[in-house]
């Protein structure tokens, strides 16, 4: 909209306004308002529509590590799944970790109960686990959310485990499980923006590499940490009496304290694993960390 046109505007109006019979400050006070009104609507036809944020952005406030690690791995140490349309090469360049080069080796046996991810394994680009359900136990995650979910198996053990823990005098709580592909890689393009590379490598899981897209694994936390993941978890009464008794139901603490030179991720006292009773009671008695308990230590 010109100037010329709100002119024209203008005089029409002071025309009007004058037949009708107003005072000439009357005038002045419509003209006032209507030029007000023009250049708003101007401004709002101009203005460019906000920017839609991802689709696939986690909860910052509930996750984070390998896995997803949050922010507050910076001082002691993320969520939607929807599928991203990945038809033009600008979005798929979207889809991509930053600044990586993959050497990696993709397991050939990505369903198996035993599958090892780190950062020299990973999974298949369109790997989907089979058989997701959410374990019926306490749950900070909001209703319907990806993160609650774990395969049957898995879930039906971590059932088992909270059971027990309650039965011990703690209450556990279960904060994130299956974390797609997709959004793992928000989340590590996401660290690496705001934190630097180094920081994401450290502390957060390429996509394809993490644990949480198998379904067998969980973070869990409790009351006494104030429902976070933190590393103070493993000093608790709850964090230790897990330490102790998860290989009972087929869990194993995935990176253990003083480990991240083999594990490749710092201690994470919160992050449970599933291999089954037979394995991880195996791995809790040989005091190994997985990577050397099956060999993959250089």
């Amino acid at each position: 909209m010109n100037g010329d046109f709100m002119k024209k505007i203008l005089l029409l109006l002071t025309g009007i306004v004058t037949l009708a019979g107003c005072n000439q400050d009357t005038v002045e006070s419509l003209k006032g308002d209507l030029v007000d009104t023009i250049n708003h609507v101007i401004e709002d036809k101009e203005a460019p529509e906000r920017e839609e944020e991802p689709k696939d952005k986690p909860d910052q406030s509930d996750d984070t590590n390998e896995n997803d690690n949050t922010d507050e791995n910076k001082d002691n140490e993320t969520n939607p799944d929807d599928e991203k349309d990945s038809s033009t090469d600008d979005e798929q360049s979207k889809e991509e970790p930053k600044d990586q080069e993959d050497q990696s080796i993709v397991v050939s046996n990505p369903h198996a109960i035993d599958v090892i991810l780190n950062k020299t394994y990973r999974l298949p680009n369109n790997f989907v686990p089979q058989g997701l359900v959410e374990p019926n136990v306490p749950h900070n995650a909001k209703e319907g959310a990806a993160k609650r979910l774990m395969r049957k198996e898995a879930a039906k053990a971590l059932e088992e485990l909270f059971a027990a823990a309650k039965e011990a005098g703690y209450d556990l709580v279960a904060q994130s499980g299956y974390r797609s592909i997709q959004t793992q890689t928000w989340l590590y393009n996401h660290y690496v923006e705001t934190n630097g590379q180094e920081w994401a490598d450290k502390f957060s899981a390429v996509p394809g590499h993490s644990e949480h897209h198998t379904g067998l694994t969980m973070d869990i936390t409790a009351a006494v940490v104030g429902m976070s993941l933190t590393q103070e978890f493993g000093n608790t009464a709850p964090g230790e009496w897990v330490a102790k008794n998860a290989h009972k139901y087929g869990f194993v603490i995935r990176y253990p304290k003083g480990k991240s030179h083999i594990t490749g991720y710092s201690y994470e006292p919160w992050h449970l694993r599933y291999f089954g009773v037979e394995l991880a009671t195996k791995i809790y008695q040989s005091g190994l960390t997985v990577e050397e308990y099956f060999g993959l230590v250089e």
